[in-house]
């Protein structure tokens, strides 16, 4: 670890839940803290951003079929305009192109660029999440399911002609 002054923390949390009837819900939440003062004087942080995030995704597309935002904390009195943009991002496919679509709708002045960044996070974890409820029941873990194909080559052991892909396959054309 380096050793110096600590003087921004950003902490991000997400999580998604299985809704049913192949929807998946992802939450983020992005926290930017700053210390105050003097660890010795005991002033601890101060919070410069606290920041919600929601989509809800239908599978097996993994389409956004509803986007909101919350700012519960923010450093400037403009922040708040930048909410209605994230409403963009419904009807916005999880699929290859998905980053930089995000920053087509909502990034740079389009909107929050915290807000954006948590998204762009977002979107993985939707994935996953979904894959997770949904990817692993019989005919959901063959090429042709969207969320199947939005893992293929996302990552060197998920790239096509790796070995697990390859035995995965090899499952396939044994059903």
């Amino acid at each position: 670890m380096t050793k110096g002054k600590p003087v921004h923390t950003r902490k991000v949390e997400i999580n998604a839940f299985d809704l049913g009837d192949q929807q998946v819900l992802v939450e983020g939440e992005l926290l930017d803290t700053r210390p105050v003062g003097s660890e010795e004087k005991g002033e601890g942080l101060r919070t410069i951003h606290h920041l919600f995030a929601r989509i809800r995704v239908q599978g097996p597309d993994l389409t956004i079929t509803h986007v909101d935002a919350e700012m519960k904390r923010i450093p400037r009195e403009g922040c708040p305009e930048a909410l209605p943009a994230v409403q963009k991002l419904a009807g916005l496919r999880i699929i290859s192109g998905y980053t930089q679509r995000v920053k087509d709708l909502i990034g740079d002045v389009k909107g929050c660029s915290h807000l954006t960044s948590l998204f762009l996070t977002m979107g993985p974890v939707a994935v996953q999440g979904y894959f997770a409820a949904y990817g692993r029941k019989g005919a959901a873990r063959t090429p042709d399911n969207p969320a199947f194909a939005r893992l293929l080559n996302s990552c060197h052991v998920w790239r096509e002609d790796g070995p697990f892909v390859r035995s995965l396959m090899g499952v396939f054309k044994k059903t």
